[in-house]
């Protein structure tokens, strides 16, 4: 038995008198790291052991927020923040409060406790994931470098930050710097998914499409017990056979890894709804495909949430042409739009899923002008710049269906500037 206050495994502040608890905690820390299926279970496991460990109630509260398991994610805050008090460490009270911002849905405050909290405990890797996913999702990506190129100086010694800059630094252009970091990571633990997954964005933005397609596979299948993210990773292999121009594969794939058991995980959903819009922009329809999709779609129209998801929810009403949803869709988005502070949501995701639907109903031309004003503005919405294609793709395979060449050539030779994809350089390419 331990006596009160102890250490986690980065040398952090931990109020506990059950060893047990913390050896539970610690791995919930390291599998929530990892993107691992159990990283719930363990934290929930270590509060079974000492129902006073507040960290522990947070690091729950933060897999079942994830999870989109609403109710039991506002009762482990609550636990959280309840068995924070002037008895533990000033660590401990400041990461409740960091966690069960972001977990209220107040994520401004919550990025500023987050960044005070870091400046306080720099070592605090959880939180540093937590803060890192605040700057994905809000399309930060210079904050994120800057933050990770100082974090990594502390804790560099973990593949986790490792991988965590390596992909800050794909996202700003700097490919080969991330390709190393990232090989760099993975060597030191293969069973980290988000280093593998920085590996495959780098690979992808450098075009080394056979190259990922040889060896994604198998530092891949090395990793066990992943959560949904497995998913991704294998999307990311999809899209290199995509880039490859290996359509019918590609439409297997889709079959086998997203299709056959359709997921209401937004992780999931996104990244399955994108890749058979992608072969749809590819001249591939999918047909009656998009059915089940399109029925989980339905269901979450009046969610606003990511912004990033909520436009993809557009992609597949507008695939089966469901007008009458989509309209609510644009009503309910509309009507908080109204009391969006920020702009966002009125002045880009609004206009942008008009632009989808407007694709899905053939007219090219509102396509062409609810998008491309938003050009520069896209990456508010988050997601990496892999994932923000679509919507780029959709406005330059918009240009070509419309006719309107000049500004297709003008947009395709930019495209081609950055990444040729087999359909833009060989099925799209002009002269």
């Amino acid at each position: 038995m331990l006596t009160g206050m102890t250490t986690d495994a980065y040398g952090l502040p931990v109020t506990t008198t059950s060893d047990v608890a913390l050896e539970a905690y610690n791995r919930g820390v390291e599998a929530a790291l990892g993107w691992k299926a159990d990283a719930l279970e363990l934290f929930q496991a270590a509060t079974r052991q000492d129902p006073n460990l507040a960290v522990a109630y947070a690091g729950a509260a933060a897999c079942l927020f994830l999870e989109e398991r609403f109710a039991e994610t506002k009762a482990a805050s609550d636990a959280a923040r309840a068995m924070a008090s002037p008895a533990v460490s000033d660590r401990e009270r400041s990461y409740v409060e960091a966690v069960t911002l972001w977990t209220s849905g107040k994520v401004p405050e919550a990025e500023r406790q987050m960044r005070e909290h870091l400046r306080r405990f720099p070592r605090d890797l959880a939180i540093v994931q937590r803060l890192y996913f605040v700057f994905f999702w809000l399309g930060k990506f210079p904050e994120m470098l800057a933050a990770t190129t100082e974090q990594v100086r502390s804790l560099g010694d973990t593949s986790y930050m490792l991988g965590m800059h390596a992909f800050a630094l794909e996202e700003a252009g700097q490919c080969a710097d991330a390709m190393r970091i990232a090989e760099s990571a993975v060597a030191k633990n293969p069973e980290d998914a988000w280093s593998i997954h920085a590996l495959a964005h780098a690979l992808y933005e450098s075009s080394a499409f056979d190259e990922g397609v040889a060896r994604l596979p198998g530092v891949i299948e090395s990793v066990h017990g992943l959560n949904w993210f497995q998913n991704h990773l294998w999307w990311h292999l999809v899209l290199m056979h995509l880039a490859r121009g290996e359509y019918d594969h590609v439409s297997t794939l889709s079959r086998d890894l997203f299709e056959r058991e359709p997921s209401s995980i937004a992780g999931d959903l996104h990244d399955s709804i994108s890749l058979m819009w992608r072969l749809e922009l590819a001249g591939k329809p999918v047909g009656d495909r998009w059915a089940p999709f399109a029925d989980i779609a339905r269901e979450r129209v009046s969610r606003t949430g990511l912004y990033f998801h909520v436009a993809h929810v557009a992609m597949a009403l507008a695939a089966v042409g469901d007008s009458a949803t989509t309209q609510k869709q644009l009503g309910v988005l509309r009507d908080r739009a109204a009391r969006d502070a920020t702009g966002l949501l009125g002045e880009v995701l609004v206009p942008l899923v008009e632009g989808i639907h407007a694709f899905g109903g053939r007219d090219y031309a509102t396509t062409i002008a609810k998008i491309e004003p938003l050009r520069s503005r896209i990456v508010h919405l988050g997601g990496s710049r892999a994932q923000r294609d679509v919507f780029h793709d959709t406005l330059l395979e918009a240009c070509f269906r419309a006719g309107d060449m000049d500004r297709a050539e003008r947009l395709l030779t930019e495209r081609l500037g950055r990444r040729p994809d087999h359909y833009w350089k060989n099925r799209r390419g002009v002269g």
